[in-house]
């Protein structure tokens, strides 16, 4: 939790990981249909992670979870500066891929994915078949990570092809590997997983 953000002894690193623990209690407060609470902590989250670029430019833990909180603050505020937004997550996660391709169980992709896949087509980002691209390589790179599975599945769902999420989604609840398994910093979405799963 936040409290034990001081032990960290570097200063940048103190600030990605503050971030990083924004961004999910955003996520908590969103889960718990409270919007409005939720924007301050991805604005925190944001504001940590750009103080952490300025220490360390280019940094791909730091630019991945400034990423995730301005991908999601763009999401609930919908003004013209989304767009904006859109590109900027999308360039950083092309870097992101570059440098470290395995970070986050292919985080970047899993991420590039998900842009392609929601995006409005006339900004010329949102794409299928790039979304595709990108998800499925997430897959195969990382088959049993949950984020990985659910992400594919849910594509395949919006494409109108649910044979398909099931084959991914069935053995997933089957296996339990959702509480089974450790995740690392990602463990604290198993139970959004588990209710995605569903």
């Amino acid at each position: 939790d936040l409290a034990k953000v001081g032990g960290i002894k570097d200063k940048a690193d103190q600030e990605t990981e503050k971030a990083r623990l924004n961004f999910y209690l955003g996520r908590r407060a969103l889960n718990e249909n409270n919007s409005e609470a939720s924007i301050p902590y991805f604005e925190k989250g944001l504001e940590s992670s750009e103080t952490a670029l300025q220490a360390k430019e280019d940094d791909v833990f730091a630019l991945f979870w400034w990423s995730a909180n301005k991908g999601i603050i763009a999401d609930l505020k919908r003004s013209l500066s989304a767009l904006k937004a859109i590109k900027d997550i999308e360039d950083k996660m092309i870097l992101i891929r570059s440098k470290n391709p395995d970070y986050g169980f292919s985080g970047a992709d899993r991420v590039l994915g998900k842009i392609y896949q929601k995006a409005p087509r006339f900004i010329a980002i949102g794409s299928s078949s790039k979304a595709e691209e990108c998800l499925k390589r997430a897959y195969e790179k990382f088959p049993k990570f949950p984020g990985n599975i659910i992400a594919l599945a849910e594509f395949y769902e919006d494409e109108g092809k649910q044979d398909e999420a099931k084959k991914l989604i069935t053995p997933l609840i089957a296996s339990q590997d959702i509480q089974k398994r450790d995740y690392g910093l990602f463990n604290v979405e198993k139970m959004e997983w588990t209710k995605a799963a569903e």
